[in-house]
């Protein structure tokens, strides 16, 4: 018989000794059949891996269950850390939605606001502001003088400011649609 047969039938019958009391050992941290078994196999696959480097003056039983109940301490550390993750990628989500929904409300009003303005207003309003159209090739567009068009934008502006007063800072996001 040659050595890796023997070593093989060894680690066969350590298997067989141990197997069911080590996933009993796992699920005691994990409370999870599945993961227990998952655990305790590469526990095995590990101190095969690694059977020509052990000192095995040490029970082969004590340096499975410690390895199993590093491996369980392993496999619940990262459960925490998804778990903390996932927490903070849930709150981080919920603020984007508040603040996308906050975001809305605002956006809607100053639409809201731009529809009140008298039509040549917000035309004017729009072709400078949001088209980002010069005073003049405005009032040339529309066959009318500067100032005019000065006039337009200025009382489309005092209105929108009295009218939406902190959140004037979304007319200037208005012009980047």
């Amino acid at each position: 018989m040659s050595k890796d047969f023997l070593e093989h039938k060894a680690f066969v019958e350590l298997f067989d000794l141990h197997y069911g009391n080590l996933v009993g050992f796992v699920y005691g941290y994990v409370r999870d059949e599945e993961v227990a078994k998952d655990i305790v196999h590469d526990t095995f696959l590990t101190f095969w891996n690694n059977r020509k480097r052990l000192d095995l003056s040490y029970s082969a039983k004590s340096y499975l269950f410690t390895l199993a109940q590093n491996y369980a301490l392993n496999y619940l550390r990262h459960l925490r850390v998804v778990e903390v993750n996932e927490r903070e990628v849930s709150q981080l989500l919920e603020a984007a939605s508040d603040e996308l929904a906050e975001y809305d409300e605002r956006y809607a009003r100053v639409e809201e606001k731009l529809a009140q303005l008298p039509d040549k207003q917000r035309e004017v309003f729009l072709k400078c502001v949001v088209e980002e159209k010069k005073y003049q090739e405005v009032a040339d567009e529309l066959d009318v003088s500067i100032n005019t068009i000065k006039k337009h934008m200025s009382r489309a502006l005092k209105f929108l400011r009295d009218e939406l007063q902190g959140e004037s800072i979304l007319l200037f996001i208005l012009s980047n649609r």
